[in-house]
């Protein structure tokens, strides 16, 4: 079964298993709790990467283009990543990032907004329905066109989060190279093009351009008692979400406990804004270590499935935020940020700096990522098995 998952595979890299294709952690990967000078440069080399994606985020916010922390960041480390520097990042402060993130986002359910839940039901169907068009044809885009395994390009075509397609991929037999490939391209692709579409036709304020510097705020007026109250909505929900194993947990538990303690009215208090810019350094960053160690064909292969992949989902949700529109009376800028399949994390602080219904926006994402992780270790495996089951009763 190996060996004919992996034949059609070899045409896009020769030789390459899943096994074969994880990404080597090099000799200057860092042991478990070893100091001394390879773990020291370790540390180094994560704070280089941290220091290219401020640069870049920076530079990006002054140029002001949407989202310019974020996309900066990206913009920075991503071409190096791909010319074999050594960009990992630190694991740690992109949790914590992510855990803001989900503060952030819970913030936003206020009781107002928790009375409007009731009426979204039809629109989250819609993002049934979008899920299951999108995962059909990009698989087979993928499986077709890309000359992937099936396994690779059923969790490359997946319209699921970056960080889960390459966790649980592999272990059921994708190569995590070309996964992370095209989950990556379409992660930045989307994240460019979203906000800057809506700006350029528009459907969204002068704040798409400038939506953190906008509202940044170094000395924000926050008490002690929310400071603790948010830490400990952060720190708790990580906890229980790891615990009961809750899809992206880290962002998704966080949030949970802030939409309660805000959605009560026990706390009214938003998280600083200036962490917000602080977020997407740290994500930006993370992004570009994922097109490291790519072989050319691959890369140029993958490249090219993620373009037209993105294209596709961005104009099938166009589609369907249309229709959310006219049916449901959504806003179309709204509907497309619900829609676009570019990361729960992500999409989430562009609903946040866009201020476009992130408890809206936030919700369908999250229903995207559960469907997909709840649905893809059971189904990919079965459509595998009987791929299998054809090729043998062929001969």
């Amino acid at each position: 079964m190996r060996s004919a998952m992996t034949q059609k595979g070899n045409t896009h890299d020769a030789g390459a298993s899943p096994a074969d294709s994880l990404p080597s952690p090099g000799p200057l990967a860092p042991k478990k709790n070893r100091p001394g000078p390879e773990g020291m440069r370790g540390f180094m080399i994560r704070l280089r990467t941290l220091a290219v994606g401020t640069i870049g985020g920076y530079c990006g916010y002054r140029l002001g283009i949407p989202l310019g922390w974020l996309l900066g960041a990206m913009i920075a480390t991503i071409p190096l990543s791909i010319a074999g520097v050594d960009m990992r990042s630190f694991r740690k402060p992109r949790l914590v990032m992510i855990a803001v993130i989900g503060l952030m986002v819970g913030s936003a359910f206020t009781p107002e907004v928790a009375a409007r839940i009731p009426d979204w039901w039809p629109s989250l169907l819609g993002v049934l329905l979008y899920v299951v068009i999108v995962a059909l044809v990009s698989i087979a885009v993928c499986w077709r066109l890309g000359a992937m395994t099936p396994a690779t390009a059923a969790f490359a075509g997946m319209p699921g989060g970056l960080s889960e397609m390459v966790i649980i991929g592999p272990v059921m037999g994708a190569d995590v190279r070309s996964v992370s490939l095209v989950h990556g391209t379409r992660l930045v692709v989307l994240i460019a093009m979203t906000p800057t579409l809506l700006a350029v036709f528009g459907l969204i304020g002068s704040g798409a351009g400038d939506g953190v510097s906008r509202a940044i705020q170094w000395f924000p007026s926050i008490s002690l008692f929310d400071v603790a109250l948010l830490s400990a909505c952060a720190v708790i929900g990580f906890l229980i979400a790891k615990k009961i194993r809750l899809p992206a947990g880290n962002l998704t538990g966080p949030l949970i406990l802030s939409a309660l303690v805000h959605v009560t009215g026990i706390t009214d208090a938003h998280i600083p804004d200036a962490l917000l810019a602080a977020a997407q350094i740290v994500i930006g960053s993370v992004i570009g270590q994922h097109f490291a160690g790519i072989a050319r064909r691959v890369l140029l292969t993958g490249l090219l499935l993620g373009a037209l992949l993105t294209v596709f989902s961005m104009a099938l949700a166009g589609g369907f935020a249309f229709a959310f529109e006219q049916l449901l009376g959504v806003p179309f800028a709204i509907g497309l940020l619900s829609l676009v399949p570019g990361g729960l994390p992500e999409m989430s602080l562009i609903a946040i700096t866009l201020d476009a219904d992130p408890a809206f926006v936030s919700l369908h994402h999250l229903a995207r990522v559960v469907l997909i992780l709840i649905t893809a270790p059971v189904l990919i495996p079965l459509w595998v098995r009987r791929l299998e089951k054809r090729r043998i009763a062929r001969g």
